[in-house]
């Protein structure tokens, strides 16, 4: 962005003025001068999100958070704040995009898995979680690091990262935010996990007693694809390096035709399987292919093929199962 353009509207609306204000919105190189105004100035309409400039990985970008010359002594920020500094553009451009967790005191559990950087970046924040806990801004301000900008773009500390979360994991035990594993239904011992079937049973099913699906209830009535894609968010599917090729023919969550529900019935029947429909609608979904139990959660035999087989397919060649070659 090589400066501020206004439309005519915009510029009519500047003219009248607000106290304090400018009455025309300065050049962009004049903004980064000025940030303090920016919030004020979209406020009035006479300033857009688009046309905030970005003040990073810029050599005549230090005054957007710098009054004076910075050194390692003395960073001379214009406002001592740093969140609300960071935030003087970035609450209009990125407050509700990602979870930004500032302004906590870590614990000492936390302060203790921390790395030194991280540790010193607390410090210098007043104790608490600021922006510059995880967000390295001198690597930025030096240009001998900008070689650094291609790996990492957001100035990450300690960076680059494969995965957002190992960023996280440098304060927090990631043993206490390992993900609940909906599939894991069978203790050691072999008895059921009552509590993991409610999390897509209403009712956790009588095992003894259930011949098919239509004996079981679910948390929810309209779309059974709904209990999976929360957790794997596959649409449309199946998929994979194939979706580059034919994505228009990829959704196979619809309902049969005829001839696709003779082939199922005669897999059913020749395999000893079952390729279950959604109740109701008679949909395919995602325990048409894929069995969501682990081994042995199924009383029947029939019931049970596939759990615990590679992506829990119900069948190794699972395409056969609906087509003929």
């Amino acid at each position: 962005m090589k400066g501020i353009v206004l439309t005519v509207a915009i510029a009519a609306t500047a003219s009248a003025g607000v106290a304090g204000m400018p009455s025309v919105i300065p050049p962009e190189g004049d903004l980064i001068r000025r940030t303090h105004e920016i919030p004020e100035l979209l406020s009035t309409g006479r300033l857009t999100r688009g046309q905030i400039p970005n003040p990073h990985w810029r050599g005549d970008g230090c005054p957007a958070c710098h009054a004076g010359d910075p050194d390692s002594g003395a960073p001379r920020l214009s406002n001592q704040d740093i969140n609300r500094l960071c935030n003087t553009c970035h609450e209009s451009l990125s407050a509700q995009m990602y979870i930004h967790a500032v302004g906590m005191v870590p614990s000492k559990e936390k302060q203790d898995r921390m790395p030194g950087p991280f540790r010193e970046a607390v410090k210098r924040g007043g104790g608490a979680v600021t922006c510059i806990a995880c967000h390295d801004l001198p690597m930025q301000c030096r240009k001998e690091r900008w070689s650094e900008r291609r790996e990492n773009p957001l100035f990450f500390r300690e960076g680059p990262y494969a995965r957002r979360t190992e960023l996280c994991i440098r304060c927090h035990d990631p043993r206490h935010y390992a993900r609940l594993n909906a599939h894991d239904q069978v203790t050691n011992d072999g008895a059921l996990r009552t509590d993991v079937c409610l999390l897509c049973h209403s009712v956790t099913p009588k095992r003894d007693e259930v011949r098919s699906i239509d004996d079981v209830t679910f948390k929810v009535t309209d779309d059974l694809t709904a209990l999976c894609t929360g957790c794997h968010p596959w649409r449309p599917h199946p998929g994979g390096e194939f979706a580059a090729y034919d994505k228009k023919s990829l959704n196979h969550l619809v309902i049969p035709s005829a001839g696709i529900r003779k082939q199922i019935g005669l897999t059913e029947k020749e395999n000893d399987v079952i390729l279950p429909l959604e109740p109701g609608s008679g949909r395919i979904f995602c325990a048409t292919c894929h069995n969501p139990h682990e081994r042995g959660v199924q009383r029947m035999s029939r019931a049970d093929r596939g759990a615990d087989s590679p992506q829990r397919l119900r069948l190794s060649n699972i395409c056969s199962g609906c087509h003929v070659k």
